[in-house]
């Protein structure tokens, strides 16, 4: 090419015939005039000598910049900088992130350089959170990714490749983290329905419900935020993690099982009354059901009427089962049954003391236990009182005619008792070889034995 055609502007190619550290000089084909490459116009990377990147005999493209009859100066930076745009365009459509040099701070961001050209990144875009100062980021490699790609203007980010690294990595946390795990965490967020917690990039959920076995109204009564927790993974569905306090602690049931057995006695509440007995809470969270049949040995004891919800109460615990949350108490298990000590049998002789009188008769003590006496068994003649026959603390005699431990039921009949005798002193009298008793009549013998059983 002839010297007169050369142009400025024009691109060239060139031989590289010498090297020194502060420029480039190259030998145009039908070129009277070799052209010059100085250092800052043979690439904008960070390099000390031209050597570092050129060699004597490289084939190089450059521009020329200017030309006199005697000078020739061309640059590579146009070159360079349209093949680094060509590059930055390949990274933005395909998402790829490359390396760039921060060269200074300017106004609203940082100017980086990408294999020689410069380009733009906002304040915004250099880091995940929020970053205050630029200054510290300047002779910094960073991987950036181009965000907008113009013919003038490129503009890249740092956060994007952060944002990146940071999903790489919480996909590969979230992988290690399994159902049953337990892991410690800082609580980093507290919400109405519960607090999440992160461990390093992933962050799972401790639902409310999950906090104690207890009932928790609020999250800030239990945790606060920056403490640290261990905790328990229950669930791992996808990218989302489930956690629990309560699983690590043991249950109500079973920290009252570490101090109560099977026949201990314990102090609770009643709580509920139901048709068959009532609910005892003998611990925060702990309840057994008490059996209306185990509250009393007395069989007619009105449970409704003489028990109250809140009501203090003594119990025996009868069985536990801790696993399924069950327990069954029994207060008169706690008790004596006088009951259990009565040994009598129906048709039994037995004494007993008059304690009491009743419209329909009275009630009698036989071995430490009320009988019951019908006003109709206790003579044969017809009687309006029983207190016209019968005193109080008297001691009589009577036949057992109806008998129940289980349902602390006896009745007797001092009628049925006098009659027996009346007849065993007739038996008596025939067997007697006293004719002269014989003689007399039966109201005769037996009239002052009547007046002894009658009293």
């Amino acid at each position: 090419m002839e010297m007169k055609n050369l142009k400025e502007g024009m691109i060239v190619n060139g031989t590289v015939y010498q090297v020194k550290d502060g420029e480039v000089i190259v030998t145009i084909p039908n070129s009277p005039v070799e052209g010059t490459i100085t250092l800052e116009h043979l690439t904008k990377r960070a390099i000390q000598s031209a050597k570092d990147i050129v060699q004597v005999g490289d084939n190089i493209e450059a521009e020329v910049i200017k030309k006199t009859d005697e000078i020739l100066l061309l640059s590579c930076l146009p070159i360079e900088q349209r093949k680094t745009f060509d590059t930055l365009q390949v990274y933005f459509n395909e998402d790829k992130s490359v390396d760039g040099k921060v060269l200074r701070a300017v106004r609203g961001g940082l100017i980086v350089n990408v294999d020689g050209l410069d380009c733009f990144m906002p304040a915004s875009e250099v880091s995940v959170g929020y970053t205050a100062e630029l200054e510290p980021f300047v002779g910094q490699t960073l991987k950036v990714r181009v965000l907008e790609i113009k013919r003038n203007k490129v503009v890249v980010s740092h956060k994007l490749v952060e944002k990146d690294a940071v999903k790489e990595a919480k996909q590969a946390e979230l992988e290690t983290i399994s159902v049953g795990d337990v892991l410690e965490g800082t609580v980093v967020k507290i919400l109405d329905f519960g607090a999440f917690v992160r461990f390093n990039q992933v962050e799972g959920l401790l639902h409310i419900s999950e906090l104690s076995h207890h009932n928790v109204k609020q999250v800030s009564d239990v945790l606060t935020e920056g403490q640290t927790v261990t905790v328990k993974v229950i669930d791992a569905k996808k990218n989302k993690r489930s956690l629990s306090l309560k699983a690590l602690q043991p249950t109500p049931w079973e920290e009252f099982a570490k101090e109560h057995k099977v026949g201990d006695s314990v102090q609770g509440k009643i709580v509920k009354k139901m048709k068959f007995g009532m609910l005892v809470e003998v611990a925060r969270d702990v309840a057994g059901m008490l059996n209306k049949l185990d509250y009393s040995w007395d069989p007619r004891f009105n449970l409704a009427g003489n028990v109250e919800v809140g009501q203090q109460i003594d119990v025996k615990i009868l069985s536990m089962d801790v696993k399924n949350g069950k327990m069954q108490l029994s207060k008169k298990h706690l008790e004596y049954n006088p009951w259990d000590d009565v040994k009598v049998r129906v048709g039994e002789k037995v004494s007993g003391v008059v304690k009491a009188f009743q419209d329909n008769g009275a009630l009698v003590e036989v071995q430490g236990v009320n009988a019951f006496l019908p006003i109709s068994e206790i003579q044969d003649q017809r009687i309006d009182k029983v207190q016209d026959v019968l005193k109080l603390e008297e001691v009589i005699n009577a036949t057992v005619t109806k008998f129940s431990a289980r349902d602390w039921q006896m009745v007797i009949s001092k009628k049925e008792h006098d009659d027996k005798a009346v007849r065993d002193e007739y038996k008596k009298y025939l067997k007697s070889e006293n004719k002269e008793e014989q003689v007399q009549t039966l109201g005769e013998l037996f009239a002052e034995k009547f007046k002894a059983l009658k009293k």
